[in-house]
């Protein structure tokens, strides 16, 4: 994990990768029109998820292994490689996850060890994504060898980890960095396309909040980015709205809401008056303290202002004050075992959110929650409505 995470969680590693992200999210957008015809049009249901899918695909292979695969146009060629891999590490990691939450897998399939319908199917799509990694990987490492990796390809994330891997007392073998580099690859697909899933869907129901972003982000291009997107521009300082909307995002619609469970392995455990016995299990959810409405004010209702440094301030001192911490601040975790790709994905949505919005005025036929489908993939994703892409 350690090795993994090396040039991921840190602040100026994860900024590194930006300019290419950049890249990505610019050539992905454009076909975000195509892909809401396709499923206004019966063609392809939840052609916008699958879309977002390919975006996170598109962002992450261009820090992974410093190549565009613009999987996300579908208006452009493409290798047909990429998007089998997409499909297959949707398939695979979302029917793991359904799985889990089935009585009749645990018993048929852990317990009695048949192999069900579902978990062929999981497992295909496991392996499917994994050749095709594989093989990338092998290629990318050949290539290496012989000097002929280009100049995104030699800072890329999989370069460096091969450099690190050489080093004196790297306890790391190159099979265990392609492994590492495809479990990335796999678990970065439908757990980012799923955070921007619900920020696209509130962008599009809200059109005040969406006008509110477009400006902030657009004026912060201008006058920081000399009209590009850059990493300034998307700083906390130059673009406050929309860090304080993707915090409001998961406030109201977390694509995970437990964060983990564990298991008391002690006798008479006490923890603020609560008591435990050993073997009670115990879940940490993040989601009852965002709409208590003893802390947040009208909490049914989407408002990024509540983020912004005026209101925290103002919660300073007070029992609202425990909204701000940084436990419940993202869905990535915290601590020793936060996402080890949290940062990098943290800004493929800001980036990505930001590319939408100057390019597209966005629309939605569903302006209510209540009216929305959603289901459990990896995490909790939102079944996108036929939203509608009118160019700026």
């Amino acid at each position: 994990r350690t090795f993994l995470q090396t040039d991921m969680l840190h602040p100026d590693s994860a900024r590194g990768y930006l300019p290419g992200i950049i890249h990505s999210a610019g050539l992905a957008s454009k076909g975000a029109q195509a892909a809401a015809m396709l499923q206004s049009s019966g063609e392809e249901n939840g052609a916008l998820n699958s879309y977002l899918n390919r975006c996170a695909f598109d962002m992450f292979s261009s820090m992974m292994l410093g190549v565009y695969t613009e999987t996300a146009d579908k208006t452009t060629r493409t290798d047909p490689e990429n998007e089998r891999f997409v499909k297959g590490a949707v398939q695979g990691l979302g029917t793991a996850i359904e799985m889990i939450f089935s009585r009749y897998e645990l018993i048929i399939g852990k317990l009695l060890k048949f192999e069900t319908s579902k978990m062929k199917h999981c497992f295909e799509g496991f392996d499917a994504a994994w050749a095709i990694a594989r093989d990338k990987i092998e290629s990318f490492i050949e290539r290496k060898e012989r000097g002929e990796l280009s100049e995104n390809e030699q800072v890329s994330y999989l370069s460096r980890a091969l450099d690190r891997q050489k080093e004196e007392g790297s306890n790391v073998t190159v099979r265990e960095v392609m492994e590492l580099a495809f479990l990335s690859m796999f678990a970065a697909v439908d757990t980012t396309s799923s955070v921007l899933s619900w920020n696209l869907l509130h962008i599009a129901r809200l059109p005040d909040i969406q006008e509110k972003l477009f400006q902030e982000i657009s004026a912060s291009v201008e006058t920081v980015g000399h009209g590009k997107i850059t990493a300034e521009v998307l700083s906390k300082a130059n673009a406050p709205y929309l860090h304080a909307l993707i915090r409001e995002t998961h406030r109201l619609t977390p694509t995970r809401s437990i964060g983990l469970t564990k298991t008391v392995d002690v006798d008479h455990l006490e923890v603020h008056g609560h008591k435990m016995e050993k073997g009670d299990v115990v879940s940490l959810e993040s989601y009852s303290q965002g709409m208590n409405s003893d802390l947040v004010e009208n909490p049914e209702e989407f408002r990024p202002e509540r983020w912004l440094r005026d209101a925290v301030e103002a919660r300073k001192g007070s029992p609202s004050e425990i909204i701000d911490h940084p436990f419940l601040a993202s869905p990535f975790s915290q601590g020793a075992r936060k996402c080890p790709g949290s940062r990098v994905a943290a800004n493929e949505i800001k980036v990505l959110l930001s590319q939408l919005v100057l390019d597209w005025k966005i629309s939605s036929p569903i302006t209510e929650l209540e009216m929305l489908e959603y289901h459990q993939r990896t995490v909790i994703e939102a079944k996108l409505p036929d939203l509608q892409f009118e160019a700026r």
